[in-house]
């Protein structure tokens, strides 16, 4: 008779104990969240070895509600990226581990924890054999970003597209004109670490999850240098595409801090979320983000 031999490694240790109890956030407005998705994620804990769960709406997540969540074995969050940026934000850092799902339309951090898996495979494999990790993030002025933060009237854009995502395209299209007449008539400066200031149309900061990774030693500072409307509309495009790190008014560099300065407001988004600081950001990096439970990587 054939044996097989017993493999030498011991078997993956799950990572959360058996008859879990989970703390779980729900947004039922998310992009692909369906009616009847939260039967099936009731459906799903108990399946994963969740022997104990509580579900609160994402729209309730605060500081307050995470901190008293610790006793918990791990905190799910089923929603869009907002939702998700918001829960890793606000988690403390020494609190339950937590699952991020993909739950909205692009699902850039969920995508760098668990690959193009849908939320239910998401979270079975998570629970199944994740492992806890620490999300490398970075700070604007001592706000988190976990994806990638952009700074410049460039960034004036993520307003015309929120108009058009709620069905008002004559707001769409005067935020339009009004990101195209800032661009070009005050221009920021920059750098990254403690090199010298430089001109810039655009700055953006971006987290490893930008590139499907969780850790890194530093951030990457992106420097868009662009002198007239058929730059930006040519990195634009690119940006579709990994192309734009190839584009002649793009620099990149690594950095462990970054300063953008400007004479009056600069224009921001993070992760998405437009905001608006005066004359300086400082983004550090930060490396001991909230802990999450990720897929290994592969080798």
């Amino acid at each position: 008779m054939e044996t097989v031999a017993a493999s030498d490694s011991p078997p993956r240790a799950r990572p959360i104990p058996e008859q879990a109890r989970a703390f779980v956030l729900f947004n039922e407005d998310a992009g692909s969240v369906a009616p009847g998705d939260r039967d099936k994620l009731v459906a799903a804990l108990a399946a994963g070895g969740v022997a104990h769960h509580a579900i609160a709406p994402a729209k309730q997540c605060s500081r307050r509600m995470l901190a008293r969540a610790k006793s918990f074995d791990v905190i799910i969050v089923l929603g869009g990226d907002g939702t998700a940026r918001a829960a890793a934000a606000l988690a403390p850092p020494d609190g339950p581990p937590l699952i991020l799902l993909p739950g909205g339309t692009l699902n850039i951090l969920p995508r760098a924890l668990y690959g193009e898996l849908a939320w239910p495979e998401a979270l079975a494999a998570a629970l199944d054999r994740g492992e806890v990790k620490r999300l490398t993030c970075g700070r604007a002025n001592g706000e988190a970003f976990f994806v990638a933060a952009l700074f410049g009237a460039p960034t004036l854009m993520a307003k015309a597209r929120e108009a058009m995502r709620e069905g008002r395209p004559l707001t769409a299209w005067r935020r339009f004109w009004y990101a195209m007449n800032r661009s070009f008539a005050r221009g920021l400066r920059s750098r990254p670490d403690r090199e010298a200031m430089r001109r810039a149309e655009a700055v953006g900061v971006l987290c490893p999850a930008f590139s499907g990774a969780i850790e890194a030693d530093a951030l990457e500072w992106v420097r868009l240098d662009a002198r007239h409307a058929l730059d930006l509309a040519r990195v634009s495009l690119r940006a579709l595409t990994a192309a734009w790190r190839e584009d002649a008014s793009v620099e990149i560099a690594n950095c462990r801090t970054s300063d953008i300065v400007s004479l009056g407001v600069i224009p921001t988004t993070l992760d998405g979320e437009p905001r608006t600081f005066f004359h300086r950001v400082r983004v550090t990096y930060e490396p001991h983000g909230p802990r999450v439970i990720a897929l290994p990587q592969e080798p």
